[in-house]
């Protein structure tokens, strides 16, 4: 673990509420553009990104996400894929601006916050922490809430639960099934499951229901592969 890492897990004991408040000015440095492996897309962040660009949901992933498998979720999961010739965000214009601006990836707009979620009882908690950053300045008062509202972002908490809570349930349902499984069927299992996840939308209705059905069939691919194990292993 890094220096920067280890200072994010020291924030996530003091976690900041919706409606908190923090200090920071953007000054369009660019410095938060370059050179980032850290940056998930979600589904919600693809479709918006697509439909932005006006390009099919597909191309944007090929284009600008880097697909692979979590070390420990051994969920599918895209990252924001840097330019290979410079370490600069594809999108970032030569005045510091991105060219999707409204449309970015929530990681994006949200920094230098960073959200966070736990799964407890009575369900997915969300919550917020200020990165730390020496970037911009300390000047100008925001809430996360009123941060969100500058991105057309007000409906993100409910994606980033809905989203959170997917993966989650998928992690645990597949980091018991994938030992079972013979080695030369999990890639392909795996692929599948990607494709699901994050390329089966329309992007003309609702995207909510969209992914809620998308999680729940890879859950019933899970459950399907389960038992042929378990049928097969008899």
């Amino acid at each position: 673990m890094d220096n920067r890492q280890e200072a994010i897990m020291k924030l996530m004991e003091n976690p900041m509420g919706a409606d908190d408040t923090f200090l920071f000015r953007c000054k369009q440095c660019g410095s938060c553009c370059r050179d980032r492996i850290d940056i998930l897309l979600s589904p919600f962040d693809l479709c918006r990104m697509a439909k932005e660009l006006k390009e099919p949901l597909s191309d944007v992933l090929d284009k600008y996400g880097h697909y692979y498998i979590g070390n420990m979720s051994k969920v599918p999961l895209v990252s924001l894929r840097m330019r290979e010739d410079n370490g600069k965000c594809h999108f970032l214009r030569k005045d510091n601006r991105c060219h999707i601006q409204m449309n970015k990836p929530s990681v994006c707009a949200l920094f230098p916050l960073g959200r966070c979620a736990s799964r407890k009882e009575e369900g997915t908690d969300i919550f917020y922490i200020l990165q730390p950053t020496e970037c911009g300045d300390r000047d100008e008062r925001y809430t996360p809430r009123e941060w969100m509202e500058e991105f057309n972002l007000e409906e993100s908490e409910e994606w980033f639960r809905v989203w959170q809570d997917i993966v989650m349930t998928i992690s645990e349902r597949i980091t018991e099934v994938l030992p079972k499984i013979p080695e030369g069927l999990v890639n392909d299992i795996l692929s599948s499951m990607g494709g699901i996840l994050y390329l089966r939308y329309d992007l003309d209705k609702p995207l909510i229901q969209q992914v809620k059905d998308n999680g729940s069939e890879v859950l019933r691919m899970i459950e399907m592969v389960e038992n042929l194990v378990t049928e097969f292993g008899r």
